[in-house]
Parts: C-alpha cells; structure tokens; sequence
C-alpha cells in the first residue's frame, strides 16, 4: 500500500514525514471512533532516508499491506487469547484449592495472562522494530 507525506524534519538518517490517514481507514466503519482517529488526520512517522529526502520534500512511502495484517493480528488476538486461556487454566486449577472460589482464581489467572500478553508484545515490539519486514520505506520523492 502506498501513501504520500511530507518530509518536515531530518533525525540523522531518518525523515520524520507527515501524512494523512487515508486509504487504510477511508472504509473503515470504526474510523469515528477507532483511537487512530480516522481518516483525514495528520501523523507523523519517523522511516529511514535511504533515499537522501530533503525538508519540504513530498515523498511516496510504502507500508506492507501483510505487515498491517499480521501486526493487527497480533495486538488484538494474542492479549484475546491469553485471557481465555487464563481463564480455562482457573477454572482448571481452582479445582485442586480447597476452598477456593472457582470465579475468583479464573478473573484473577485470567488478568495475569492478559497483563502477561502484554508485557510479550512490548518485548515483541522491540523485535519489530528491527525487523526491517514490518517497516515502511520510503520509495521516491514526488
């Protein structure tokens, strides 16, 4: 998927480029709502200049549309799963503690395989972030 922005600073050998959110959230019938903020607002991202782009320069950007795919995948299945999965677990081990409140040993396995998800993808992201198939790249200036 391609998108245009515009290049307003330079961070070494970055360009920090905004750009509005469009063809990605334009058919989207959360954008209202969503935290992204929808279609037509500005963000700002921060891409390797491995194309010497100036200040001022409007430049073509690529983001993987599988990359978006899987990273959606991830954010919103895995703290999903884990959750329930505490929850089975519980459900499970409240079984063999005399005495325990089956509801009480599921919530609470439950919110520590949650909190647990996201501790992994905060260490995931840091693996992303160097992973240079996950990344957008900017293509040419315009």
């Amino acid at each position: 998927m391609e998108e245009h922005g515009l290049v307003v600073q330079i961070k070494g050998k970055n360009a920090v480029i905004k750009t509005q959110r469009t063809s990605a959230c334009d058919n989207c019938s959360s954008k209202k709502s969503c935290g992204t903020g929808g279609a037509g607002s500005d963000v700002l991202i921060e891409l390797e200049n491995s194309i010497g782009a100036r200040v001022s320069d409007r430049v073509t950007f690529s983001v993987g549309s599988a990359s978006i795919l899987k990273a959606g995948l991830i954010i919103y299945l895995v703290p999903v799963l884990s959750f329930i999965a505490g929850v089975v677990i519980g459900q499970v081990v409240s079984g063999y503690i005399p005495g325990a409140n089956p509801d009480l040993v599921s919530g609470l396995l439950g919110a520590a395989f949650l909190v647990a998800a996201f501790i992994g993808l905060k260490i995931y992201n840091a693996f992303l972030d160097r992973n240079s198939s996950f990344r957008a790249k900017i293509l040419r200036v315009d």
